[in-house]
């Protein structure tokens, strides 16, 4: 089913397509160009740190305005159901209205159009859209043909025959979707790590999908962080700044990198609405998206980022609307409708049940009686059970670390027709370059045990992010950021905007296998939830305790 909602944003004035004799929509369409002027010139060095010591350094601004969220807040983003009691304000489906439902899924460009011509036909008699902005909150498929109709719609004889009304509609990337296929690619790529992981807390006779839910994925994401944090200092200091040993610095990125970030980009930056955080956050995400060859993800985040460039360069209206009002654009309230309508449907249901049952849960969603009809859900794990599997998790990766500091040395690297591969000792695999930090995709790899500037002993100095390493002095020369990566990021820049530029110009009508491959569908499914035993929680405290006392010795 094609569903379109919207919501009003009260306090924003409506927005001309046209603004001091330019567009809102970039001549260029995507600009590799602009988006490599911001890594050089504003993100420069950037990525080169972890994302936990990134987020340090926005909070001692006092101007950031980033929010703490309580935990089981964070544990529930990707649950899409109003009723649960935890963050039941945010989750109101209130100023959100059901404009119309369509029998076809949305699989091509005519699919979008026809959807979006539901609202065109509706505007034909207001006018609330002539030559104004309509901001698309979309997933991929919505951001690959939406741009695909605007680019035909703007392009000299064009093949296809657009509709003059589709040049309202602006593709804004989706946040939720983004937070959900960057945590599932995450235990997708390191999936083995996580089975390690699950087995220790939960039990080694317990089943770890090859899949796992949204929610499981979440739940495992943030005891992994938690449990990191909890030990990240000793650690640090027992490996010291230079260590180059690749296990431990996929560990690092993993830990104080990527997990966090995929954590914090929809959960805390985007609901917190810190504008500049969440946009340097996305960027951030691309360049995982870039090492893992995402063919979907390593495209749309570069035509939002090419857009908001765009738009603060004209100073377009739309730059400031969208870092002032950045929470209203919020893929959840149709995730929210979606699961409405499966809970009060099911699979044997007429397209007209489905259609009716639809605008029953719309009038329901602005009766101010339903909440008094309503059962409350609440996540299955309390704060004091989730402090347990944290410590839990803190000894995993305590006394993981240790067999990695015993096994330092050991690992060994391949490379096979340009493409590397590294036998993991400690984990027991053989990984390709996706698992590795970023240095190992590069023209570059990251050297054993030497700066990477001048081959010398890297005796002083400090390991970056991307595995790659440097003498103070000689970082400094490379004015704080390191090349091999940045030149990694621009040639990824350029290939994936050329790529998608083709794509949208002269590619197929409809989502290929690639791309659908990717596209994951939202279903909240039940799974088995594992007990927890609260009657050795002193023990597994008293246990962290004796191994962080412990960690000289190794």
């Amino acid at each position: 089913m094609a569903t379109c909602v919207c919501k009003q944003v009260k306090a924003c004035a409506p927005i001309p397509i046209i603004f001091n004799n330019e567009s809102i929509h970039n001549p260029a369409n995507i600009d590799a160009s602009n988006i490599c002027f911001r890594l050089i010139h504003k993100y420069h060095g950037i990525f080169d740190i972890s994302y936990s010591n990134r987020k340090k350094q926005w909070l001692s601004n006092k101007q950031s305005s980033i929010e703490n969220f309580d935990q089981i807040e964070l544990l529930t983003v990707h649950c899409y159901d109003d009723a649960i009691v935890e963050r039941k304000e945010e989750r109101s489906m209130k100023g959100v209205r059901l404009i119309g439902l369509q029998e076809k899924n949305l699989h091509s460009m005519n699919d979008y159009i026809n959807a979006l011509q539901i609202i065109l036909d509706i505007d034909k008699d207001i006018r609330i859209l002539h030559n104004r902005v309509a901001p698309l909150v979309a997933d991929w498929p919505g951001q690959l043909f939406v741009r695909k109709a605007l680019t035909h719609l703007h392009k000299t004889n064009s093949q296809y025959s657009i509709p003059d009304g589709i040049n309202s509609f602006i593709p804004i990337l989706g946040p939720l979707h983004v937070s959900l296929n960057s945590r599932e690619h995450v235990i997708l790529i390191y999936h083995p790590f996580f089975e390690k992981l699950f087995h220790f807390v939960f039990g080694s006779r317990k089943i770890f999908a090859k899949k796992p839910k949204p929610w499981r994925i979440n739940l495992l994401l943030d005891l992994a962080y938690n449990g990191w944090c909890k030990i990240r200092d000793v650690i640090n200091l027992k490996f010291g700044c230079t260590c180059k040993d690749t296990e431990y610095c996929m560990m690092v990125d993993l830990l104080d990198n990527i997990i966090p970030s995929t954590l914090d980009i929809y959960a805390t930056l985007f609901r917190s609405g810190s504008y500049d955080e969440y946009i340097e956050s996305i960027f951030r995400i691309w360049t995982f998206a870039l090492r893992w060859k995402r063919h979907n993800y390593n495209k749309a985040p570069l035509a939002f980022l090419s857009d908001v460039f765009y738009w603060e360069d004209i100073k377009h209206p739309f730059a400031e609307v969208i870092k002032l009002f950045l929470v209203n654009f919020n893929d959840y309230f149709v995730e929210n409708m979606h699961s409405k309508i499966r809970a009060h449907t099911s699979t044997n249901s007429s397209t007209d049940n489905i259609i009716k049952q639809a605008y029953l849960i719309d009038e329901r969603n602005h009766n101010e009686l339903k909440d008094t009809f309503q059962r409350s859900k609440e996540y299955p794990y309390k704060p004091s059970s989730l402090k347990l599997l944290s410590e839990k998790t803190s000894l995993f990766l305590l006394n993981y670390f240790q067999e990695i500091y015993k096994n330092q040395g050991k690992g060994t690297l391949h490379k096979k027709r340009k493409k590397i591969e590294y036998k993991l000792v400690t984990l027991g695999e053989t990984v390709d370059s996706r698992c590795l930090p970023t240095g190992y995709s590069t023209s570059k790899p990251p050297s054993q045990d030497t700066c990477d500037h001048c081959n010398k002993k890297l005796n002083n100095g400090e390991v970056l992010m991307c595995g790659h390493g440097y003498h103070y002095e000689c970082y400094q020369i490379l004015e704080y950021g390191c090349r091999y990566c940045e030149e990694y990021y621009k040639r990824g820049i350029y290939s994936n905007v050329k790529s998608f530029l083709e794509r949208l110009e002269k590619g197929p009508n409809i989502l290929t296998p690639e791309e659908n491959e990717g596209e994951e569908v939202l279903v909240e499914e039940n799974e088995v939830i594992e007990e927890v035993e609260m009657n050795r929680s002193q023990e597994v405290h008293n246990k962290l305790l004796e191994a962080l006392n412990c960690i000289n010795t190794w």
